[in-house]
């Protein structure tokens, strides 16, 4: 069996050209490196190099040798690779979610019930959310529709009802309600990573403009003294409290309440069993967060 760190020092002559650049690149000495070569010769049986008094060069065995070492070396990368990712994915459980209200809670929930796993989230906006699911990019996914029975488990988790702040001088601030097209035209303050809701209000209102801010908290200042629009939702007000000095304005677009729902696979469901055991177990919260005492 001819190991590995033979066929990386060939590579490494043939990627110098010298005994003296190969042994500099592998931090060895000239005749270390020198005696690995005439074993792999060896081993092989074959003569790979000519040598002369002062040069040695690869014959046309060693080529066709370092072409095979080269491809074997790659094979022991992809092996090595795709063995830490299977262990990485053992070890971790990839959430993806729909909406970011319910993530805090949500890992908090899997880190006590699955203790010693890592739990990795993404914020994604893409419809194909489901599909990514089957695909395996994740284990779990937080969805504001339910999904396809056949394929996939799925229970409610929590209910989110969208609602927009006006300064009381705006000439909207008055309506008991308003569809999301009665706001187009408009410029609205809006934070960056707010996931499906951002396709809807884009959809809803073509003509909109929007002033993104990745920061919340920049965005409470620039909300709480400007006169812009922005949008806020139950969920967020029952956990940060009510909007002062602005009317708040439920929407009245039927996509603009909407149930979460947690799903994994069919097949996947007795792994996860104690997240919807705990679910079915504890009143779906309206708004506020998960109990996890």
């Amino acid at each position: 069996m001819i190991e590995i760190h033979l066929l990386e020092q060939l590579v490494a002559f043939a990627d110098c050209g010298t005994l003296s650049g190969a042994a500099e690149k592998l931090h060895i000495s000239q005749p270390a490196l020198s005696r690995s070569m005439q074993r792999l010769e060896e081993e092989l049986g074959v003569t790979l190099f000519e040598r002369q008094r002062s040069r040695l060069t690869l014959n046309d065995m060693g080529e066709l040798a370092v072409r095979y070492a080269r491809n074997l070396l790659l094979q022991e990368n992809a092996m090595i690779q795709q063995i830490r990712e299977a262990d990485r994915k053992k070890r971790t459980i990839s959430v993806g979610s729909c909406a970011p209200v319910l993530i805090p809670d949500f890992v908090s929930l899997l880190s006590r019930l699955f203790e010693g796993m890592t739990i990795s989230t993404e914020l994604t906006g893409d419809p194909r959310l489901p599909d990514y699911l089957k695909e395996g990019r994740y284990q779990l996914a937080i969805l504001h529709k339910k999904p396809d029975e056949e394929t996939f488990y799925s229970v409610p988790v929590a209910d989110e009802k969208l609602f927009v702040t006006l300064p009381p001088v705006h000439p909207l601030a008055d309506a008991d309600g308003l569809y999301l097209k009665d706001l187009d035209g408009q410029t609205f303050l809006l934070y960056s990573q707010i996931g499906f809701w951002d396709e809807l209000c884009r959809r809803e209102m073509p003509s909109a403009r929007f002033l993104l801010q990745q920061d919340m908290d920049v965005l409470g200042e620039l909300v709480a003294n400007s006169a812009f629009p922005a949008f806020t939702t139950d969920y967020v007000m029952e956990r940060s409290g009510p909007v002062t000095d602005r009317m708040v304005i439920p929407v009245l677009d039927e996509e603009a309440s909407v149930t979460y729902y947690c799903a994994c696979l069919k097949e996947e469901k007795a792994r996860f069993r104690p997240v919807f055991e705990y679910f079915q177990s504890t009143p779906a919260p309206a708004q506020g967060g998960f109990d996890l005492l």
